[in-house]
């Protein structure tokens, strides 16, 4: 097939993940606005929704789940079903523009993190340089030296910070361990975080509210399924800033149709956070080239 028809492809599906990521959000803002339904347990559902589709899934392409990486495995699982509860709490008591800028920040701790856990990673200038201008657009964001931080914006950070250490622990999975093993793990314990801290405030949701329950599931897969295919056929730093572009998606959107608050505050720390994520993503892929190069060279 034309390489420049998979190319367009992929773009088109990176970005509709986009999309569908972003309407997930929409649907947990649905869920939780009117206050019946925390975000905890629309996270559950997530979680068991997930489950479900991976068991499916397991089914169709042999049923294994076996962890060589234990540490890793779980703390991939254990990080990441955090990450996803705060999200969605985020959601619940912010903007659906903030919590998915704060839920897009986890690239610059990659980046900061990566070198205190990662042996084959180091800091660069470049890299120092994203994360800086990165965290300007967080102060921004979150309103720190404005007089306007609360703590759900503190919740925001904390979410991007630990989405960052469940990539790095991901990483370290994926050297060993399947990503079926990896995603079953994943959420299973997300299951459990959401369950048993919080399951004595559980709430059987309204027929309206199953409703928004149904949109998050479909449109949460649809974002994964569009975006693991979609990354086949675009480059890992296209796909990535592809993926970020939901910064502003979500601020046009939030301004658009949900009646957010638009200021130039909130802006302009979006797009600080985008160019720092940039810069970062393009020292990330000329260091995996440089890596590929010295592999092959040594294999000569």
């Amino acid at each position: 097939m034309n390489s420049s028809i998979d190319r367009k492809k992929g773009y088109i599906m990176v970005f509709a993940s986009t999309m569908f990521f972003y309407m997930m959000t929409i649907f947990v803002k649905f869920i939780t606005a009117g206050g019946s339904i925390p975000g905890t347990q629309v996270t559950f559902f997530r979680f068991l929704i997930g489950f479900i589709l991976v068991n499916i899934g397991m089914m169709k392409n042999g049923y294994e789940v076996r962890m060589v990486n234990r540490k890793a495995v779980l703390s991939r699982a254990a990080l990441s079903s955090l990450a996803i509860l705060l999200f969605f709490i985020v959601i619940q008591y912010s903007t659906t523009t903030k919590a998915n800028i704060y839920n897009l920040t986890y690239p610059i701790f990659v980046a900061a993190l990566g070198p205190i856990f990662l042996k084959d990673e180091r800091w660069t200038v470049k890299n120092i340089v994203g994360v800086v201008v990165s965290f300007g657009g967080i102060l921004l964001i979150s309103g720190a030296g404005f007089g306007t931080f609360e703590a759900v914006d503190l919740l925001g950070i904390v979410m991007g910070t630990v989405a960052g250490l469940g990539i790095i622990a991901l990483r370290e999975a994926r050297k060993t361990d399947t990503p079926n093993t990896i995603l079953f793990y994943l959420m299973s314990i997300g299951i459990a975080i959401t369950l048993i801290p919080f399951g004595s405030t559980f709430k059987m949701p309204t027929p309206t509210e199953w409703v928004y329950v149904m949109g998050m599931g479909t449109f949460s897969y649809l974002g994964q399924y569009t975006l693991t295919h979609g990354f086949k056929y675009v480059k890992a730093v296209e796909g990535s800033l592809i993926s970020e572009a939901r910064i502003f998606v979500a601020a046009l959107c939030g301004v658009l149709f949900l009646g957010e608050e638009f200021s130039y505050t909130m802006l302009g720390g979006g797009t600080l956070i985008f160019f720092g994520i940039v810069i970062v993503s393009v020292e990330w892929s000329r260091k995996k080239r440089a890596r590929v190069s010295a592999s092959a060279a040594n294999n000569l």
